[in-house]
């Protein structure tokens, strides 16, 4: 009877090359399915990383507490879907978020909203929006000698508008010539269902009550929370006469035929300092003629004494007469 042994045989080259693909091509595998469910689990506060871009110039080479860009004053949330709020500053010792003057941390009964540490807690969110979450929401900052505060009210959207809805105002500027100006409007105009519709935002200066083009300046559309929210800035980087006057940021949201338009002055510093020259003026007169009031009246009670002295004399005199007639 024979016996035969199994002999394992050495590997070829030829197999150990196939088996290291295996071994790398399941490795690929795992750190795809990791780097898959870390996108899912991580909020989308996100890729965008909202307080690092389009800062104020101002603030970056500057170290003193203040916000760093455009604060929203409202913001919107469409139920069930995700929604962040930002308060983007910079030297602030500590920074703490309120919901209708209840401090973070909040129950599920106030808000479903968290911080994000990631962003320095500037950021808050929530994956799934809901009823609770309404209300108004306050960033506090505060360093060794102050505190700066900035409210944002979030509403709920069922789904999407009916016209846009303003997130943040642009505001007036006085400026010199030869500075810098920017502008920046913002607004909610939730999800397009169609798809050849889109939203559409420019920038127009006034001239007569008409729309021109404006020139010698730059206009940058931005987004966030996937195109939920659209904003344009408009940056004049070298103040000329022309450039002053009112401006119209116009917001159009699909096929609507109702388009947001938010307005805007840029002044010269020359007419505050005319103003207040004029009000100087003003203040001047007033106190001139208040003087002269006065003076009239003194002199007006000086003539009375006078006058009383007078009568007093005659009355002395009268009575001397009449009693040496005596």
């Amino acid at each position: 009877m024979i016996l035969f042994v199994p002999v394992r045989r050495p590997a070829t080259a030829k197999a150990a090359k196939r088996k290291r693909h295996e071994i790398t091509g399941d490795a690929k595998m795992l750190t795809l399915l990791i780097a898959t469910c870390f996108a899912v689990t991580t909020p989308v506060v996100y890729g965008e990383d909202h307080c690092s871009e389009h800062r104020y110039n101002n603030s970056i080479a500057t170290d003193y507490m203040q916000f760093t860009k455009e604060v929203p004053d409202q913001e919107y949330g469409i139920f069930g879907q995700f929604k962040s709020l930002h308060c983007c500053a910079k030297g602030y010792r500590s920074i703490e978020w309120f919901k209708n003057g209840q401090p973070y941390p909040w129950g599920s009964d106030i808000s479903s909203l968290i911080v994000y540490p990631e962003a320095a807690n500037q950021t808050i969110y929530t994956h799934r929006i809901s009823e609770t979450d309404i209300g108004n929401y306050t960033c506090v900052l505060r360093n060794d000698t102050s505190i700066i505060r900035h409210d944002i009210e979030l509403r709920m959207q069922e789904d999407k508008p009916d016209y846009p809805l303003p997130t943040f105002k642009p505001k007036d500027m006085i400026s010199n010539l030869g500075e810098t100006a920017r502008f920046y409007c913002e607004a909610f105009v939730g999800k397009l269902d169609l798809p050849d519709a889109t939203n559409k935002i420019m920038w127009m200066q006034m001239a007569d009550d008409k729309p021109a083009t404006v020139l010698d300046a730059n206009q940058m559309n931005v987004t966030r929370e996937d195109g939920q929210i659209i904003g344009s800035y408009l940056s004049i980087p070298n103040i000329q006469q022309h450039h002053y006057g009112r401006y119209r940021c116009q917001i159009t949201s699909g096929n609507l035929a109702r388009p947001l338009e938010l307005s805007v002055l840029l002044s010269p510093a020359q007419v505050t300092a005319a103003e207040e020259s004029e009000f100087e003026f003003l203040v001047l007169i007033i106190i001139a003629t208040i003087a002269t009031m006065l003076v009239v009246m003194l002199f007006a009670l000086c003539r009375l004494d006078m006058r009383k002295d007078e009568i007093d004399k005659r009355c002395s005199a009268q009575f001397i007469a009449d009693n040496e007639n005596v």
